[in-house]
């Protein structure tokens, strides 16, 4: 009657959560943004208020406690966890914010009523008097009970390195990809997006939109005068560009103004050579040779200046095509054309950026000359399209901190990039900057119907790299299923030991018995070895874990940049998925307590007393 009862009200509570869940995570996935942002965790504080009374209300007038309705109610409780973290929902685009709402609110109740019930109950010690203290007496230090605590505590503290390492690397390559591309683009059905301007005023008018930047991308070759290298190249506006992506943070050498304005380019290099070279005194006439003294720079009335050779030019081969005519340049002489149809500007060199690695493979250095090839050209020569190639200038050095971009990117400006690659007015996309990532299709709908849709299309920051975060989420899982499998095995730990306890103490449980113990009583008395085992475990894994997290990230360990993106072994640690690592644990460690306390309530007091 007791159970009917509470199964009666778990499912009456049950319909009642989902109702309310439904409720608030539709009001919270409305239009109603604004007071969202104001308290986004209000409602799942008073779902888990709800949750908590309700859970200790039940736990002490009905003595609810976690047996086969409280398992499968904790189960309940971890798996849409799992399916919020992995967002396997957003995969298939069904509604995502408002589904991710209900399940957090749905959850939250459930799991504060879950922990209430429990904590209640135990501490009321509701028909668990005599098994928790029997039980605590069993529960005494052995190897065999040592083993099996540390079995589960090694599988937790393997469960929480290896989804930390692994939430690090999806949290690190976001916001390295985040940082350094748009949040999001408007692109153009077609190859003429020459009204770019007027659509730039619409764009920045919708809410949600921080920033907005013309750009050109394309796909090149770079050559210096040691090396060559395929990349692609970004046109970008340097007024608007740092607005947009955190180009300007990630500056190693130089500067956007040098971008903008490459006449000031040798100026900046040879302010930073004075710096770089240390200021030596002449000596006092260390001749004797009755002249005068040099006067020194410290006096104010001259200035030491460093004897021929001191300062490294680049090496140039003696004779070639880049070299004469970035010779006769210098010289203010009439510049000679470079190879293949490569043309001279009558201003300065353009200036370009270009990534710390590709400037190791290219091997130059800031205000180096480099050639841009592209195969896109008008011009036809006696064997087909001639390709069209220009020289620019190195204005600085950008660092990501992830390979592919400083090995394989470079920008100019935008005005360059149009007029090398013809095309007029003409741009490839708008890169935008929003408030929120997780509004970024929410916010591109919007501006698409700002801007009359068709033949104009845009793109989330998700959307360019799915493939990527979606490879992740993969491992993600495939590493949890695996280290989930480790613990499994930890549980037959659990349950050899309790089995060999049952042996033991057959004895004992045959008096217990014979004095009136009910099966059930047995059965709890094996349940809380086995639960009390789960804990400790529990508790030294979480410990040895985020000790383990901690001394990862304090060392930083190095990492093939080639292979992996990165240099150093992210580490971001979740308290959702400690709470969820430590659900699994002690779930496991409750089924693993199941068959022992079974078959320890089995046992006829006549045969544990047979040859007494």
């Amino acid at each position: 009657m007791e159970h009917h009862r509470t199964l009666r009200s778990l499912a009456g509570f049950s319909l009642a959560g989902v109702v309310c869940a439904a409720a608030l995570g539709w009001y919270l996935a409305s239009a109603r943004d604004e007071l969202r942002q104001a308290s986004p965790w209000l409602p799942y504080l008073l779902c888990a208020a709800l949750g908590l009374l309700t859970g200790a209300w039940m736990g002490w007038r009905l003595r609810y406690f976690p047996s086969w309705e409280g398992l499968f109610t904790g189960l309940a409780v971890l798996v849409p966890f799992v399916i919020y973290d992995l967002h396997t929902l957003g995969e298939f685009r069904i509604g995502l914010d408002n589904l991710v709402e209900f399940l957090l609110t749905f959850e939250a109740l459930f799991a504060a009523f879950y922990l209430a019930a429990f904590l209640v109950f135990v501490l009321k010690g509701g028909g668990f008097h005599y098994p928790w203290f029997v039980g605590l007496r069993y529960l005494r230090f052995k190897m065999i009970t040592a083993i099996s605590v540390a079995g589960v505590a090694l599988g937790v503290a393997a469960m929480i390195v290896v989804l930390s390492v692994m939430s690090g690397f999806e949290n690190d390559l976001r916001q390295k990809i985040v940082g350094t591309n748009a949040h999001a683009i408007v692109q153009k059905r077609g190859s003429d997006f020459s009204e770019h301007r007027v659509l730039l005023d619409k764009i920045q008018r919708v809410p949600g939109v921080r920033a907005a930047s013309p750009f050109i991308y394309n796909e090149v070759m770079v050559s210096s005068d040691y090396n060559i290298s395929g990349v692609i190249l970004k046109g970008i506006d340097p007024a608007t560009a740092g607005a947009v992506t955190e180009l300007d943070q990630g500056m190693r050498e130089g500067s956007l103004e040098l971008l903008a304005h490459p006449e000031r380019i040798r100026a900046y290099v040879e302010e930073q050579k004075r710096k770089s070279l240390p200021r030596v005194r002449t000596p006092d006439n260390p001749l004797g040779d009755g002249q005068p003294p040099a006067k020194d720079a410290a006096s104010g009335d001259s200035e030491p200046r460093p004897r021929d050779g001191l300062v490294d030019e680049p090496a140039r081969p003696a004779a070639g095509p880049a070299t004469r005519a970035e010779t006769s340049a210098d010289e203010g002489g009439v510049p000679e054309p470079l190879p293949i149809n490569a043309r001279e500007p009558r201003q300065a060199t353009p200036g370009i950026f270009i990534g710390v690695e590709l400037k190791k493979i290219l091997k130059v250095k800031l205000g180096d000359r480099i050639n841009v090839v592209s195969p896109l050209s008008e011009e036809l020569g006696p064997s087909g399209p001639v390709p069209k190639a220009r020289a620019f200038r190195v204005a600085g050095v950008f660092y990501t901190g992830m390979y592919e971009y400083d090995a394989k990117w470079v920008y100019v400006t935008l005005s360059a990039a149009q007029d090398f690659f013809g095309l007029g007015e003409t741009v490839t996309g708008i890169a935008l900057k929003l408030d929120d990532l997780e509004r970024a299709q929410r916010i591109c709908d919007e501006i698409l119907s700002t801007i009359d849709g068709w033949p104009y299309f845009t793109r989330t920051w998700y959307d360019m790299n799915k493939n990527l975060f979606s490879a992740l989420k993969m491992e993600k899982v495939a590493m949890f299923i695996l280290v989930v499998i480790v613990t499994l095995v930890s549980a037959f730990g659990i349950i050899s030991t309790l089995i060999m306890l049952v042996w033991e103490k057959i004895k004992e449980i045959a008096i217990l018995k014979s004095m009136g113990a009910t099966a059930d009583g047995i059965m709890k008395i094996f349940q809380v070895e086995g639960i009390l085992i789960g804990l400790v475990g529990t508790g030294l894994g979480l410990l040895l874990g985020l000790g383990s997290c901690l001394f990862i990230r304090s060392i930083g360990l190095e990492l093939n940049p080639e292979v992996y993106y990165i240099e150093k072994l992210p580490v971001n640690m979740d308290p959702l998925e400690f709470v969820l690592i430590a659900g699994i644990a002690l779930h496991i460690s409750f089924i693993a307590t199941i068959y022992p306390s079974g078959r320890a309530s089995r046992l006829r007091p006549v045969e544990g007393l047979r040859y007494d």
